[in-house]
């Protein structure tokens, strides 16, 4: 890994964890959004590097939704950023080199996913939901890691 990967990694987690606090106090996210109009304000967030792939899309600030809507679509994306937290940093913390497994999350409003692939391409686990990646990227976390804790709605 590289410097530049590496200080632009640290970015983006800074730029999340701000986004993330904004998103829990109330305030409007200027960053990570893309769409326009009443309902179709999206949370958007990808990136893409040779062990890591991310494709995050969902629903966001749809003012003309019910309370409880809007609620949930906040809930769904303070989640997805935990989970790009969580990904690029056990990504970051990796020491041993690229062994050429690629990690794939995704979400959109029809659902979360997973994939990871070998270094020959090979389906090695996927799921339609994160909890087998939450706790393979638990696993992975070292002992005593305790400035990084997964918390879902």
């Amino acid at each position: 890994m590289d410097d530049n990967t590496a200080e632009k990694r640290n970015e983006t987690i800074a730029a999340l964890n701000a986004a993330l606090a904004g998103l829990e106090n109330g305030e409007d996210l200027s960053r990570f959004t893309g769409g326009h109009g009443f309902m179709s304000r999206r949370f958007e967030f990808e990136w893409s590097e040779p062990a890591l792939e991310i494709d995050f899309r969902l629903p966001y600030a749809r003012i003309l939704a019910d309370e409880e809507t809007q609620a949930d679509d906040a809930a769904e994306i303070g989640a997805a950023i935990r989970m790009a937290i969580l990904l690029l940093t056990v990504e970051g913390m990796k020491t041993d080199g690229a062994d050429g497994t690629v990690v794939s999350v995704w979400v959109d409003e029809n659902g979360a996913g997973y994939s990871i692939r070998d270094a020959q391409g090979e389906l090695v686990d996927s799921a339609n939901d994160w909890s087998g990646l939450v706790h393979r990227l638990e696993s992975a976390l070292p002992e005593g890691e305790e400035n990084l804790s997964v918390i879902w709605p």
